[in-house]
């Protein structure tokens, strides 16, 4: 890409990600292009005639080069979106998706319903959820725990860039094996892909993200299923437990967490209208509050 302008690349790049079958190719371009020359969008679109160096052209060949090999664009990018904020991403740690926006979101609208002192978020990865819920809730603290020791080396990373890192305490640990005390809530977004739905994942998660991050087991709960064991026996009187799941999982989380001795459980949809998320509480902690 030798002596192209901004508008010129960003014009290459974008066929050639649309003739790869990559969804939302201009953008992407864009993206690409901006990361190599420091810029935003808007500074692409008032200067399109602003040539690449040769040093910028090498870089993006290498970027777009890599992209068509469908590597995920925030590990290009080295950094993700979620929840309005900026997180760093590595292949450490899956990429935060906006269905856990859902995650969060009803945690923090039933935090109010009690105390919200402390939570753990039980699979951290890096570390975005522990993050917004600090940044959210300035009294909270939360421990944030991975069996992956790089993953809790990002989630470091990502806590010291936004300010809360005085307040989230990281623990290598095997979901709550490693763990004592009572919680006033859990919060997981834990592996939930059956091992024979991997071959049909899109080739950016397949190939790319720590599968150790979405192996879920033969039926997609195995760790789900673990943690709702170890969930009575580290929640507060009238805490609550809230989990992500997979598409058509929630009906079985549901009986799971109340056969693990939960009450008033509640199952949340995402904005595609998939049962996303499933709460329950502590001896019925959310009807005692009314």
């Amino acid at each position: 890409m030798l002596g192209l302008s901004t508008s010129q690349a960003v014009a290459r790049c974008s066929r050639g990600l649309a003739s790869a079958d990559i969804d939302e190719a201009r953008l992407e371009a864009e993206l690409l292009v901006g990361e190599v020359v420091g810029r935003g969008r808007e500074w692409l679109f008032l200067h399109p005639d602003e040539q690449l160096t040769p040093e910028q052209s090498a870089r993006l060949n290498s970027l777009l080069a890599r992209r068509l090999k469908r590597e995920p664009l925030p590990y290009l990018l080295g950094r993700a979106e979620f929840y309005g904020l900026s997180f760093r991403a590595t292949p450490a740690a899956i990429i935060p998706r906006p269905e856990t926006e859902i995650l969060v979101e009803a945690a923090v609208a039933r935090a109010g319903r009690g105390r919200a002192h402390l939570a753990v978020d039980v699979g951290t990865g890096g570390g975005a959820m522990a993050v917004v819920l600090a940044k959210q809730i300035p009294t909270l603290r939360v421990v944030a725990v991975d069996v992956s020791l790089d993953a809790l080396r990002l989630t470091r990373e990502n806590c010291e860039a936004h300010g809360v890192a005085q307040r989230v305490h990281l623990v290598c640990s095997d979901l709550l094996d490693g763990i004592s005390g009572e919680f006033d809530w859990v919060v997981a977004n834990l592996p939930y892909c059956c091992n024979d739905e991997f071959p049909n994942l899109q080739p950016e998660v397949r190939d790319f993200e720590p599968r150790r991050a979405l192996d879920g087991g033969p039926d997609g709960l195995a760790l789900i299923r673990r943690l709702g064991g170890q969930l009575l026996g580290h929640l507060r009187i009238c805490g609550f437990a809230a989990l992500e799941v997979g598409a058509g999982q929630a009906q079985e989380v549901a009986k799971l967490l109340g056969s693990a001795g939960l009450s008033a459980i509640e199952v949340l949809r995402d904005y595609a209208g998939i049962e996303r998320v499933v709460i329950g509480w502590r001896d019925g902690g959310k009807g005692q509050e009314r």
